[in-house]
């Protein structure tokens, strides 16, 4: 098995069905995923959100749990893959995951409890840190500086 470094972009956060959502692109190359693509992504992610989380001892932290997300869209060799991770109960990632062919969009939620691949991975280590360096740490959570602190375009999965 060959190992190249793929690479990893952000785009501006979005609003879905009451979620803030930070999103990234992983790609092969350096070219940004089609449009046509995003956009199959982006009427997907709705129906990876949670449903109702209702954890008996945790409902109170669910209840005072931001509604942030993020979501990696991953244009692979061999499929799309679509990973929504959204914070609850305070401090915990809840992830759904889809997939869909490359030669015609069509994604499908996954049932296996995939978390994400090598090239993947990068964000969710940088969004776990964001989240305890933003709204974990502060007296008061600051959301605009988790929101603006994203993984910076380039390679990522490198060891």
């Amino acid at each position: 098995m060959s190992f190249t470094e793929r690479y990893s972009r952000p785009s501006p956060a979005t609003l879905v069905d009451g979620w803030t959502i930070k999103p990234y692109q992983v790609t092969i190359g350096q070219e940004p995923i089609a449009a046509p693509t995003v956009a199959a992504a982006d009427e997907f992610l709705p129906k990876l959100l949670p449903d109702s989380l209702t954890h008996p001892s945790l409902v109170h932290e669910q209840a005072d749990s931001p509604r942030y997300a993020f979501a990696v869209l991953h244009q692979g060799a061999d499929a799309l893959w679509l990973n929504l991770y959204t914070w609850v109960y305070q401090a915990i990632l809840h992830v759904q995951a889809a997939s869909s062919p490359l030669d015609a969009v069509a994604f499908s939620e996954l049932t296996e409890p995939l978390i994400g691949c090598v090239w993947e991975l990068p964000a969710l280590v940088h969004e776990r840190s964001a989240w305890v360096r933003h709204v974990m740490t502060p007296d008061r959570p600051d959301l605009d500086a988790y929101l603006a602190d994203v993984l910076p375009a380039g390679p990522v999965g490198g060891p």
